[in-house]
């Protein structure tokens, strides 16, 4: 390596090529990386690991595809020697794959930084004995595991086994400069505005889309407002019947996926974000609404709890709780300067700790902590 050249980091992530219209949290992650001064930082080598389509294809061609994708990561990290791998990960065969992909960066010498998204992983971890058992063995060939909050961090020394300075909370980075100028320029609404609420992810039973939809039935007997749905899933059929069967269409507007300049118009337009998931780590999109100046309802779940406090920069609620979600939303509706002083405090909640730039300091900070501490001897790739 020359003197002033920059360590090589092999990222295995969301990276899809232009035209392909694929959404989620890793996506967001990974595009907020690219664009920020992590690149200058360091040489960056890519690996695309997002699904090819919505929903995923068929498990036979997902395996085919995992397995060119690993002969790839395999050729990278023998021709091309990174100083460390970072790999995303969500669920279930992701963490297998990265898993394999960590022993083998192990097997060569390279420090792995794993970064698992998805609060299911650390419950399918404590569900079964055969759970627990394939999820630590895939986690395992990493030497650092990188924690959305506290509870990941747990989970990490307590599980995992790792020791706390490798087991460092890196905070989401996805309060974009963009969304928190969304923030800052939004006015009071005027008298008589109807309260938007924003609805954004999967549209699937586990992210509490039907929880949402019972409350807004209950509240159009007696309130108004307008609710969004943006996103795609299995559910949405059965969401539309709901809505139909409980005289909702009026007041609900499905806008499918949404990115870019569209998702920045919709967070301006918007008052209220409500993620009532069931499990959750610590969900980009809480994150980017506060970024943008919008109150927040959200499951008690996950890293959120340990992340931000009740009637303070947010809305609590229990998971799989109508009732409980139906009074919250009532009191944004009620309290138009508890909505506002709410939506504030978020905002300046995430400028100080989610910004993108702090953020990346702290990733590059681990990164090269991990590259400074990586062993002097030679690796089985080295000794062939």
């Amino acid at each position: 390596m020359r003197e002033h050249s920059r360590p090589k980091v092999l990222i295995v992530g969301a990276f899809p090529p232009p035209g392909r219209k694929i959404f989620g949290g890793i996506i967001t992650s990974c595009n907020a990386l690219l664009e920020s001064s992590f690149s200058e930082r360091f040489e960056l080598i890519l690996v695309d690991s997002t699904q090819i389509s919505n929903p995923p294809p068929r498990i036979a061609v997902r395996a085919y595809i995992a397995a060119k994708r690993l002969v790839t990561f395999i050729k990278k990290v023998v021709f091309l020697r990174p100083a460390v791998v970072l790999l995303f990960a969500s669920l279930g065969g992701s963490i297998l794959e990265k898993g394999v992909m960590a022993w083998i960066a192990r097997f060569a010498g390279v420090p792995v930084l794993f970064f698992a998204r998805g609060a299911q992983l650390i419950e399918t971890a404590a569900g079964s004995r055969f759970h627990r058992a394939w999820i630590l063995a895939s986690l395992r060939g990493a030497s650092h595991f990188l924690c959305q909050g506290p509870t990941w961090q747990r989970f990490a020394t307590e599980v995992i086994g790792l020791p706390l300075s490798h087991a460092p909370i890196v905070p989401n980075w996805t309060a974009t400069n963009r969304l928190l100028a969304i923030g800052e320029q939004r006015t009071a609404r005027a008298p008589g505005h109807v309260t938007q609420m924003l609805f954004l992810g999967w549209m699937e039973k586990e992210k509490g889309i039907f929880e949402l939809l019972q409350a807004c039935r209950e509240l159009a007997v007696t309130h108004e407002f307008h609710l969004v749905i943006a996103g795609r899933g299995q559910a949405e059929k059965d969401a539309r019947v709901f809505i139909d069967h409980s005289n909702l269409a009026h007041r609900v507007r499905f806008a499918g996926w949404v990115h870019g300049e569209a998702l920045e118009r919709l967070m301006a337009e918007s008052d209220v974000l409500v993620l009532p998931s069931w499990a959750e780590g610590l969900p980009n999109a809480m994150i980017e609404a506060m970024a943008a100046g919008l109150a927040v309802v959200v499951s008690a779940v996950g890293n959120v709890p340990d992340v931000v406090t009740n009637n303070v920069e947010a809305l609590l609620v229990a998971p799989r709780q109508a009732e409980q979600l139906q009074q919250a939303i009532q009191r944004l509706l009620d309290d138009r300067n508890m909505r506002q002083q709410l939506a504030c405090r978020g905002h300046a909640f995430v400028r100080q700790r989610y910004s993108v730039e702090p953020a990346i300091e702290r990733l590059s900070s681990v990164i090269e902590a991990a590259i400074a501490a990586r062993t002097t001897l030679p690796s089985k790739v080295d000794e062939a």
